[in-house]
């Protein structure tokens, strides 16, 4: 009975082809724009937390105690070798980067403006984060004598600097004297950091160790994990091992990028809502007015013998057949519009400034997870399953016999 019930849904269905192929369009454009959004959303936050990964803190880092409140490098990191040593030997770790910082004024003949030169190096920075992927301009480098440095985009076109630039750093070392140091600028990096991008210049380790009168010394130990779900025992082992040093995973140093990650997934369910529920409302329609439409038609059904239950069950096929014909298509266009994205990305350079101000390339990439389907999948049932209430209700309470005779419609 039931089989004889879904064939009538189809016939239903393929008597009505321009209404039923307005709704199937209705939720398949639905849904292959919020799979497409949602994708691009979570690629642009991985990008941000990819980029300060790479660029800064890695997965874990290490501090001094009091040097992340006070930036002052009386709080620096002591015993590096042994430090190394340690991190060499412990199960999990993919790579390390120590750098040396100070802040201090950098200034050009013309211009000054606050900034913090970092030493570096380089050969651990490209283990490290591929670094030399965010040069912009210029080489990667120091040069032969290490008298070269590097420096973010955006403080560069403030100072109003470009390659072989004259620069001259000013600060105080680690006896408490005012220290300077000149060097000439060999490369341009454009990370996405908006910290690094605004106010950093890089130097060698060497060079930086001599300016500030500091050797064997560190600010910061940045860390990458090979396994990502790891992050927390490797830091359990850290602190328990270097308890008079701060250990701090990337998401304790960028709790705004956690956050907004919270917010896009806040947001893509405030946007299945909003399309879900005008879709429903759609779908609600259709039915209730298919419903209306064959009042007689259900009336003599039920006058013979049918029970509500097989007329409830073909409603509910022809919802769901429109609901999973929609489905398909939409996470079919959805799938395709995420593939390209995640591969060729999108051009956005007329929007490029703004873009950077918020650390964002100008080409965005989409994610692809399989959740994102999942989520689709149970907006647009539960959609439909809201849809039909209120029709089968109608269809509940009308009286057979005197719709037949036209008393009622």
């Amino acid at each position: 009975m039931y089989k004889i019930a879904f064939n009538i849904a189809w016939e239903s269905l393929m008597r009505r082809k321009t209404r039923t192929w307005l709704v199937v369009t209705m939720i398949a454009l639905s849904l292959s724009g919020l799979l497409f959004l949602q994708g691009l959303y979570d690629g642009m936050v991985t990008h941000m937390i990819s980029t300060a990964i790479r660029s800064d803190s890695g997965d874990i880092s290490l501090y001094a105690k009091q040097y992340r409140l006070e930036k002052n490098i009386d709080y620096h990191i002591k015993n590096i070798e042994m430090i190394k040593s340690y991190l060499d030997h412990l199960d999990g770790i993919d790579s390390y980067a120590m750098r040396l910082a100070q802040e201090g004024l950098v200034a050009t003949a013309h211009k000054s403006l606050g900034a913090t030169l970092k030493g570096v190096t380089l050969e651990d920075e490209h283990r490290f984060g591929k670094f030399d992927t965010f040069l912009y301009k210029g080489k990667f480098g120091f040069g032969a004598k290490n008298q070269n440095a590097i420096i973010g985009f955006k403080l560069a076109e403030k100072l109003k600097v470009d390659i072989g630039s004259r620069l001259v750093f000013t600060a105080q070392d680690a006896t408490g004297e005012i220290n300077a140091i000149s060097f000439r600028i060999i490369g341009i990096v454009k990370t996405g950091n908006i910290a690094i991008d605004e106010g950093s210049v890089f130097v060698s380790m060497d060079t930086m160790s001599k300016f500030l009168d500091l050797s064997k010394s560190a600010t910061q130990i940045a860390i990458r994990i090979k396994d990502s779900s790891q992050i927390n025992n490797i830091q359990y082992k850290l602190k328990k091992h270097f308890h008079t040093l701060d250990v701090m995973r990337w998401d304790e140093l960028y709790p705004m990028l956690i956050q907004m990650r919270k917010m896009m997934d806040l947001f893509n369910w405030i946007s299945y809502a909003i399309v879900f529920s005008v879709a429903a409302l759609g779908i609600f329609g259709v039915i209730l007015v298919s419903i209306l439409e064959r009042m007689r038609e259900f009336s003599i059904m039920m006058a013979i013998g049918t029970s509500y239950k097989i007329i409830r069950y073909q409603i509910i096929s022809e919802a769901f057949v429109m609901a999973i014909s929609g489905y398909l298509i939409g996470a079919f266009l959805g799938w395709c519009f995420l593939i390209y994205t995640a591969s060729s990305g999108i051009d956005l350079r007329y929007f490029k400034a703004g873009l950077e101000s918020f650390g964002l390339n100008a080409i965005l990439y989409a994610d692809i997870r399989f959740y994102y389907f999942l989520q689709a999948f149970s907006a647009v049932f539960f959609a439909i399953f809201l849809s039909v209430l209120w029709p089968l209700h109608v269809l509940k309470k009308i009286k057979p016999i005197e719709v037949i005779k036209g008393k009622t419609v």
